[in-house]
Parts: structure tokens; sequence; C-alpha cells
């Protein structure tokens, strides 16, 4: 399947002897290439790329292949409005399944300048009149023309990056040699950079939080500021006897305070430079900056829609000069190295797995500065299990095969030149909360006009979590500080 086909001179002139089809909101060009590419196995189809799986399903499609090839080729991906991308490759990795596999190509930003010079300065019907020196952006390498003609080319390191914005997380690079099939990797050749990927490589937390069930969970049901656990185990007798949705605003407050301290027990009263990883709606850096500790803030988060709203609050607060919003992985912050104070998260790591938080306590370790300071609560696996058997349903939850557990973020820590490390763990919260939050939902959740499907799975979820979570699941902060030069 090729989404965005455009004319179809990709798919259409491939000759492998299976299936191949194209789609693209455009009937004109639906239309151009099914009379131009008469083939029995070739099939153009009109669809909307941000409602593919329910296009796909509608077609009877998915009862007849269930290991699809699904590309978006030559530069197409970045032709479209940069809001919309991310939701394309969820919704192309959704559509390949569990066995298939995805392919998106990008110009290789190495050879910009052989393409202004060769190919957009001498096709004016497509591009229009430019002046080189006035619309051509050498450094970015990016193309802008008087007629609004556009295209920017990405080197293969930056194609890394990008996809990584995406929740797509492909680290094997391979520039020579064979291919690799049916592996997730990127390679390059000629003017294109290619990027193969699967299921494997996403933690599918960015298509999960932008979905619209999700966003009217967690804005109404966990609070738009607070989207972490609480601390009930510091709850008065009064809060307690609250109705159960202020017990969890209450308690999630709590343990904001409770980080607030702790930052400042480590960093003192003066403000400081931070970066927020996983922030959602960006309550916690707010909180911080009413503080008055926040000298520049940085704010990360892989959800499209909930770095939309953060700007809109902090506009709100005031504060939208004083804290930045990225829609970035936190594998990979475009924030410069050796440039922040602190780094912060709340309950925001698990998503990605053990490896990738070994990875990004690397990328943590790079924008600190010597002397910096991480401090980071976080939903992990005991170390040594209660019971094995009841994990697997959690793992089967947030899409991992295993947790990260207190263990591995120490000896990632130490590894990259931490010490005076800090552990305080308030496991018994996790299964409060998650009971908390499900009897809120079972509540509220038809009065926030949350699907019958999303109420039931996530109400499965949540009782899930509060029934395996004892004795299974570590939950607390974590703080250590860069005191070593260590080579990244």
């Amino acid at each position: 399947l090729e989404v965005g086909c455009g004319t179809g001179d990709v798919v259409g002139l491939l000759d492998c002897g299976i299936p191949c089809i194209g789609c693209d909101i455009n009937k004109d060009f639906v239309q151009w290439c099914a009379q131009r590419y008469e083939k029995s196995s070739h099939s153009f189809y009109v669809a909307d790329a941000l409602e593919l799986n329910q296009w796909w399903m509608k077609m009877g499609f998915h009862e007849k292949y269930n290991k699809p090839l699904v590309t978006c080729v030559n530069n197409t991906l970045n032709i479209m409005p940069e809001s919309m991308r991310g939701t394309v490759v969820d919704e192309m990795l959704m559509l390949a399944g569990p066995e298939g596999l995805c392919l998106v190509t990008y110009w290789n930003g190495n050879f910009f300048s052989h393409a202004v010079l060769n190919y957009y300065q001498k096709n004016e019907p497509l591009c229009g009149k430019f002046e080189i020196h006035e619309h051509v952006d050498w450094e970015n390498r990016t193309l802008l023309t008087p007629s609004n003609y556009s295209t920017e080319w990405h080197t293969p390191p930056e194609v890394q990056q990008l996809l990584r914005a995406y929740d797509v997380d492909v680290p094997r690079m391979v520039d020579s040699g064979e291919p690799l099939y049916g592996q997730p990797h990127v390679n390059w050749e000629g003017l294109a950079v290619f990027v193969w990927f699967d299921q494997s490589s996403t933690s599918r937390a960015k298509g999960y939080y932008d979905s619209e069930d999700a966003q009217k969970f967690y804005n109404k049901i966990w609070g738009e500021d607070n989207l972490h656990v609480g601390r009930y185990d510091l709850l008065s007798a009064e809060e307690q006897s609250k109705p159960t949705h202020e017990q969890v605003a209450i308690a999630q407050e709590k343990h904001e305070l409770e980080l607030i301290k702790l930052i400042r027990s480590k960093m003192g009263e003066d403000p400081v430079r931070i970066v927020d990883l996983g922030s959602g709606y960006g309550g916690l850096l707010r909180r911080i900056w009413r503080d008055g500790l926040v000298w520049h803030g940085t704010a990360v988060d892989i959800s499209a829609r909930m770095c939309q709203q953060a700007r809109l609050l902090n506009t709100k607060a005031g504060c939208d000069r004083e804290i930045d919003v990225k829609e970035e992985s936190f594998l990979d912050i475009s924030v410069p190295s050796e440039s922040v104070d602190l780094v912060i998260s709340m309950d925001s790591l698990l998503h990605v797995g053990p490896d990738r938080q070994r990875r990004t306590m690397k990328e943590v370790a790079r924008v600190l500065r010597p002397g910096g300071w991480v401090i980071f609560s976080d939903i992990m696996q005991e170390d040594t299990l209660a019971d094995p058997s009841k994990m697997q349903p959690i793992y089967d939850r947030i899409n991992l095969t295993k947790m990260g557990t207190v263990s591995n973020y120490k000896s990632a820590l130490e590894e990259l030149g931490f010490t005076d490390m800090s552990v305080e763990l308030h496991s018994g919260n996790i299964p409060k909360h998650y009971g908390s939050i499900l009897e809120v939902l079972t509540e509220k959740g038809k009065e926030y006009e949350i699907s019958d499907t999303y109420m039931a799975k996530a109400s499965k979820g949540l009782a899930m979590w509060k029934e395996n979570s004892p004795g299974n699941i570590a939950w607390g902060f974590i703080a250590a500080q860069k005191t070593k030069k260590v080579e990244i």
C-alpha cells in the first residue's frame, strides 16, 4: 500500500506479482493512476490518510492481507501539514499490524544544493520563479518560493530524529552492505533516505494519547493539570472524606508539592533552567513556575494535542515566554548540550521500556550542565516480583515486554557519571490511584461523552493495575546529580 500515491509513479511501476494498492485524498490523482496503470494486480482508491485504518477495514482488506508493506515515499510525509504527520505514521503502523512493515522515504539533505540548482530552479511549472539568495535557506535545507511551493530536505540523522518525534525509534543505521530485510533500520542511497520500521519501533504512546477518547479521559477524569499518580498516603482524614474525584486532585497536588520540596533541597531557592520529560498539558512546569523556580522551562511531550493545549494554558497563565513546549520524543531533545540545570519527569518514562529508559538517561546526561540534577518519579516493576504471572497483563496494557526497575535506572545513571543518588518509594499509592480513577471513570465517563468502547477497555485496564500492582509495581522518586565527566 502506498499512502499519498499522487500520480502513482512508485506503486504504479511496481511489478512484483503481488497486489499493489495506491491511495490518495485527491480524486483526480486516483483517476489518473487508474487509467495510466491498468494492471490486474494494481488498484487505486480515494482515501484520507488520517482515517487510513477505517478505510482499510471498510474495504475488507484487513481480512485479505495480514502482513502488508505500508509506504509513504518521496518526501510525501513532509508535504502534508506538520500537524497531521504523526497521526499518519500512527495510522500506517496500526494498518501494518504486528507482522507488517512500514517504509517512509525522504529526500537526502546531502543533495539539497544539487536539487535546487538542477531540478527546482529548472522546474518553473512546479515551483514558480524564485531567487536562490532570497528563497533558499541553505542551512536548514528548505525552499519556499513566491508561489508558496515549499520543500524541506533532511540528512539521515535528522530523519532519524524526526521519526522519533512521531514515536518511531529506529536506532540502527546502515550505509552500506546487504539490506536488513524485514528489520527496522535507516539506510540511504542516492537522493533518498529510507526508514523501515514496524510496531516494535514504537511505544504507541503518541497515537494513544492523541486519540479523542484519551484526550477526554485524561483531561476530564485525571485532570487537565495533573496526569500522574497521587500521594494518597498524605491525605488528611478530612480530605479522605471528600468525593473521590476531589481526592484524586488533592493527592496529585501533594505529589507535585513533594517534588518541589525535593527540588528545593537539591537546587535551593533560585530559579533554574528546567526540562520536563513527558510534560502532558504542562501543569507541573506551571506549578514550579508559580513557585518562582523557573528561569526557563522546556516542556517535552510526544502528544501533539497535549502540546497544543499546554501552549494555550501557558498563555492563559502568563508563562508562555518562560516555558517552551516541544512536540518531541524524550529520546531526542532539541536542547543544546549542558544547557540545563534540572531535568524532571512524572510517571512518563515507563512508556518506553527499560532499554529506551537507559537511552533517555543518556539524553538527560547530555543536556544537563555539570552539577545539574535529574529528579523524577516513575512507575516501575519491583526488582523481585511477588507474583510474576500478574505482570503479563500489565505488559500487554502498556505495549511492553518488560518494565524498568530501580536497579536499571541506578546502573544507567552511574555509568553516565551521576552520584549522590537517592530513591524514595511510595508504591502503595499505585493500586489506590488506579482504583480511584476507575471509580471516577465509572461515575463520570458518560457525562464527559467518553465512548462505551474506550470506557470498557480503560475500566478493564484500571482494574488490572489495581489488582496486580501490590508486590509487583514500584513507584516513587529517583534523584541523582551529574558530577563526573563521561563520554556520551
